[in-house]
């Protein structure tokens, strides 16, 4: 790409990088026209966080680059979908369901739980780094020609094919448009850096914005020198200067952590204009008790919390003690972890916080004859779904409110009053209408006590508004938590035996840890608290910094 052609904007932690996107795009459809501005993002999110802002260009002018490929091939079938099939061909290569990732995101979250899986990752790493097939491991090479082998003998493309495919394509961006946006370019890969790059040799301008210093996934190909390089013009580049997030102290240490890399794009950018807390604590990733003792202060203040780790493994007893403890905690950044999100809604399917939630919510609008609030047809259904019939609910209770829930004509509020009562025992209609949670945990059929557990310690200790609302707690990995914030961040400095590998090792490996940390430390908004490592050799030493 000429270099006229290419401009950088750089977006330290907090700095309103996609709101300055917004505004660009905003001035480019009133001098190019709405149908001429393209923009692309790395994940989702990004895209959906792209969408949210309701951009006055078309809705198919947005949109991941792995999508806007998919979209321009005309959708055709993924390889990713259909592992079974390659599973009963090869059954030595043998890969895992978890391969049949987010369309959108290509590799981002895609994890390895076999030996197929490991050879198809690296594969798909070294065709995203570009490098030529002679140089690739003999083990690669072998699934290399099983995999292809299966894909076009059932006319099939994975989601690296997406962008090579599309690089291999005539020269321009698919709907052939003047200027492009490209968000979260850090985390671009070399091939799709190129791809990027070939659009723009017939567009008049492309803008990519990132921070290599926030570069997260080097481990699936990315590299920030395909962001950096080639050089640009200085006056084709803008660093966005103030911090919306990140408190003084925070930002004094974060700042002295990430130039620990020795090639980096120089950003100099101001903190928030708050002193903000720094501290250690001792306690680590085993002592999640300790943990909970020193956050109620920051929860009964209503601040928001956010536990982060480098691996998701070790997240599991801080996980076990927040559940035995009845806290509500959730990942809004990766919804698809269900363990991160006990309490979420699910799209078609009624979950247990629904039910919880439904035997507790009171209708205002029915009332009983001695003023007894009562449910809609619609909560009825869903809290006496799980609930135990014998001694509960007299012979034809469920049946009648499935009639009620199926009936063509609205049910009035009338024969709610008047046929609700009658559909419990005796003795279960008095502890119903009380809302007593304690008769409905002991009640609920033996398959779902276990799933009813968790939801109804978290409404005995905090109400109904506790399965309602946002948790304040987020918990997660740095990566998931990427472009997230939270008014206090507990940082655990623990490795991986193969992190801490890489951090010995130094080079790239160990700066990637680096960059990763710095994006951890610089979530914060008021609070950051670095925790102890729970071993004497795995995790990286951030205190060095602290003092």
């Amino acid at each position: 790409m000429e270099e006229k052609r290419e401009f950088r904007i750089f977006g330290p932690p907090g700095t309103g990088k996609t709101s300055y996107l917004s505004r660009q795009i905003h001035e480019a459809v009133k001098r190019y026209g709405p149908e001429n501005v393209l923009a692309a993002s790395f994940t989702r999110a990004a895209a959906a966080e792209l969408v949210r802002r309701q951009l006055p260009i078309p809705r198919e002018n947005i949109g991941t680059l792995h999508a806007l490929c998919y979209r321009e091939l005309g959708k055709p079938p993924i390889a990713e979908m259909f592992v079974a099939d390659f599973n009963e061909k090869n059954p030595g290569l043998a890969l895992s369901e978890d391969l049949k990732a987010g369309l959108d995101e290509g590799l981002v979250d895609t994890v390895t739980k076999s030996r197929g899986d490991e050879l198809f990752l690296k594969y798909q790493i070294l065709r995203h780094q570009m490098v030529p097939a002679e140089r690739w491991p003999r083990e690669v090479v072998h699934f290399f020609k099983a995999w292809e082998r299966w894909k076009t003998e059932n006319e099939l493309v994975d989601f690296t094919d997406m962008i090579s495919f599309a690089l291999l394509g005539e020269a321009g961006c698919p709907g052939g448009q003047a200027v492009g946006f490209f968000d979260e370019v850090q985390d671009f890969t070399p091939l799709e850096l190129a791809l990027v790059r070939r659009w723009a040799t017939t567009m008049d301008r492309v803008l990519l914005a990132g921070d290599d210093d926030q570069c997260l996934y080097s481990f699936k190909g990315a590299t920030p020198d395909a962001f950096l390089e080639p050089e640009v013009p200085p006056e084709h580049k803008r660093v966005l200067s103030q911090s919306w997030r990140v408190p003084r102290k925070v930002h004094a240490v974060a700042e002295k952590w990430i130039r620990r890399i020795e090639k980096r794009e120089p950003k100099a950018y101001r903190p928030r204009d708050e002193d903000g807390e720094l501290r250690e604590l001792d306690v680590n990733i085993k002592t999640g008790e300790k943990l909970l003792r020193d956050m109620e202060r920051y929860l009964k203040a209503g601040k928001t919390v956010m536990v982060l780790a480098s691996c998701s493994y070790m997240l599991r007893e801080i996980l076990a003690r927040l559940r035995e403890g009845f806290y509500p905690f959730h990942n809004p950044y990766r919804r698809s972890r269900g363990d991160w999100n006990p309490l979420a809604s699910r799209k078609g399917a009624v979950t247990m916080r629904d039910r919880i939630a439904a035997f507790l919510r009171e209708c205002e609008d029915i009332v009983d004859s001695d003023g007894t609030r009562l449910w809609t047809v619609e909560d009825l259904e869903k809290w006496t779904g799980i609930l135990r019939s014998e001694g509960n609910l007299r012979k034809g209770a469920k049946a009648q409110i499935a009639d009620w829930a199926d009936s063509v004509r609205p049910v009035l509020s009338q024969d709610i009053r008047a046929g609700t009562s009658m559909l419990f025992e005796d003795g279960a209609w008095p502890r119903a209408a009380a809302r007593d949670l304690s008769w409905y945990g002991a009640n609920i059929v033996g398959s779902k006590e276990k799933a009813a557990k968790y939801p109804i310690g978290i409404a005995a200790a905090h109400g109904i508004k506790a399965l309602e609302e946002k948790p304040q707690i987020i918990i997660g990995t740095i990566h998931s938590v990427k472009g997230g914030e939270a008014d206090v961040v507990y940082l655990f400095p623990d490795l991986s035996l193969a992190g801490a590998q890489e951090w010995a090792r130094r080079g790239d490996g160990r700066d990637a840890i680096i960059r990763q940390f710095y994006v951890g430390m610089t979530r914060c908004r008021e609070s950051l608290i670095v925790c102890k490592p729970a071993t004497r050799t795995l995790y990286v030493p951030l205190t060095e910094v602290l003092r």
